[in-house]
């Protein structure tokens, strides 16, 4: 499904119901799915460019666990919940680390995660259940209280019992599987808005929802997450279409097609010369 069409549903969802559903996003049937949250609309996809010759895969959280796992990243020795490897692959990031990108005329912070779960058709399948983000001016926190980590700046649930359903069918790790877009503004707009020296801090959690192994234990590898430096999801963000011009773009879309059928098969009715 083309990413404006997405965008497309996303509002159109939003403009019928008096109250916001909890939103399943199928990244297992559809390259791009768009969730509405109170931090403005988060993108996940699946189609987008890689750059090239930019060395390996460097993550600042990773997470293993058997079943559900969960994590934030920190570089306090041994982590919290399910994080691994701190603080090589597991640490602090601040917010004047992260790459930026236009989508339909709203900037958002750009990140890629590298799913390493077993390629067989009955374990592959996980679920993104959490997805939290945070900003601090501390360092190498150990809290087991999430909320306690800053200023919440984002919040994947923060709208209803949001989550992204994935099907890891790519061989090996080191890969960005999923790239995921955050708009800027829930940083940077208000009062309290960071500053580029704050550090950031992610939550996410796994395989509450679709266990990446089917008979109920995970047998995968590290969950990791990058920053999506050169990212771009496709079509170019230069060519995406904002929000607000969406509905007139669907249903002109919609009429200039009736108006090509209808002319196709005016031409094929008329009688030959």
């Amino acid at each position: 499904m083309k990413l404006h069409t997405v965008l497309f549903c996303s509002l159109f969802a939003l403009a019928v119901s008096p109250h916001a559903q909890a939103v399943v996003g199928d990244l297992t049937t559809q390259s791009t799915v768009v969730i509405a949250t109170a931090y403005g609309d988060a993108i996940f996809t699946t189609n987008f460019t890689r750059p090239t010759g930019t060395g390996g895969f460097d993550p600042f959280l990773t997470i293993q666990a058997n079943g559900t796992e969960q994590g934030y990243n920190t570089s306090a020795r041994k982590g919290v919940f399910d994080t691994n490897r701190e603080p090589q692959r597991n640490h602090e990031i601040q917010l004047k680390d992260l790459a930026k990108v236009q989508i339909g005329g709203v900037e958002c912070y750009s990140f890629v995660i590298d799913i390493n779960e077993p390629n067989s058709t009955d374990k592959s399948k996980i679920s993104l259940d959490a997805l939290k983000l945070y900003t601090t001016a501390q360092t190498k926190q150990t809290t087991t209280n999430v909320d306690a980590l800053g200023i919440k700046r984002f919040d994947l649930d923060s709208l209803g019992d949001n989550y992204i359903k994935y099907n890891d069918l790519n061989s090996g790790s080191g890969q960005a599987d999923i790239a995921f877009f955050i708009p800027t503004a829930s940083f940077l707009a208000g009062p309290n808005a960071a500053k580029s020296t704050d550090y950031v801090y992610m939550y996410q959690q796994f395989g509450s929802n679709i266990s990446a192994n089917l008979t109920g234990t995970s047998q995968g590898g590290f969950e990791e997450t990058a920053i999506g430096y050169g990212i771009t999801p496709v079509p170019e963000a230069s060519t995406l279409i904002p929000l607000t011009g969406i509905l007139g773009l669907v249903f002109g879309t919609n009429l200039i097609n009736r108006r090509r059928k209808a002319a196709a098969q005016s031409h094929e009715d008329a009688p030959s010369a």
